[in-house]
């Protein structure tokens, strides 16, 4: 493998013909960044990193992969990621030729983010055509995007009234929108986010600049949801898919081929999470 200095860090070429995944429990293996932002990095993946084994790993590949196919279909796609945390599906997504903008309003994240970049970067010695943003949505106001991706960031989205409209401008004339999200049709999931986060409610956190913020405090909601609320602004759902239905602990790893076999069951509507497709009309 291929070894460059960054700073006072090793970068390291990972593994790239193996799926996001694989590339994901690459950063997982070893610490390959300067303190501050390996404990972000170890912080933000603590509910499954340890052990992260083939169910998760499916799993995780599962909620990225009709943007990935999008990608790899049609290189050099304009992308825009919302909320993009550590930026692991930004860097992919880069990684396969996408031209890639990606927003978050954490400046901890973003800081180890970039220095992923430049991990990245280093080791393949070539720049990657990705950007990463601290702009609220609701302040980003580009061109349109050939693909809007949203990966567990929907239910913070706010207000939502809002939201929804602007995030149907920033696709092009017939340009795609692909959600995952985790399914409020899901009863354990429910009692789950009640016990954490009492009644779902719009909080204030601070923005990236300084000023408060609208937060939806793990605010989920259904798939029909997002499908009748995206075909009012002229994007028309092509696939939903739901998967997943246990917690990501390692005991639950030996019902991998049942959770696998729920999928394609009549009980797929009640499982824990989903991805949206849309289109939006030329």
């Amino acid at each position: 493998m291929a070894h460059l200095a960054v700073g006072n860090f090793v970068a390291e070429l990972p593994p790239l013909d193996g799926g996001i995944a694989e590339f994901l429990a690459w950063w997982f293996a070893e610490p390959r960044l300067p303190a501050t932002e390996q404990a972000v990095l170890e912080e933000y993946y603590a509910s499954f990193r340890r052990p992260f084994g083939p169910r998760m790993r499916r799993l995780y590949g599962t909620q990225v992969r009709e943007a990935e196919n999008l990608v790899r279909a049609a290189p050099g796609l304009r992308v825009l990621e919302v909320g993009c945390g550590l930026g692991s599906e930004s860097l992919w997504l880069a990684l396969q030729g996408a031209r890639v903008t990606a927003l978050d309003v954490r400046p901890d994240r973003l800081a180890a983010a970039r220095t992923r970049q430049a991990v990245l970067e280093a080791a393949l010695g070539r720049h990657l055509d990705l950007d990463f943003a601290a702009t609220p949505l609701l302040e980003f106001e580009p061109e349109p995007f050939d693909l809007v991706w949203l990966e567990q960031t929907f239910h913070h989205l706010e207000p939502r009234d809002a939201v929804v409209p602007h995030l149907a401008r920033l696709v092009a004339p017939g340009g795609y929108l692909a959600i995952s999200e985790a399914n409020a049709l899901n009863p354990l999931l429910q009692a789950e986010l009640l016990w954490r986060r009492g009644l779902p409610r719009v909080a204030r956190r601070p923005g990236p600049d300084g000023q408060d913020m609208l937060y939806g405090v793990e605010r989920v909601t259904t798939a029909g949801a997002i499908r009748r609320s995206f075909a009012g602004q002229g994007i028309t759902c092509l696939a939903l898919r739901r998967f997943r239905i246990f917690p990501n602990r390692p005991a639950f790893e030996i019902l991998a081929a049942l959770e696998a076999g729920l999928e394609r069951n009549w009980l797929a509507p009640l499982l824990t999470h989903f991805n949206y497709l849309g289109r939006k009309t030329s």
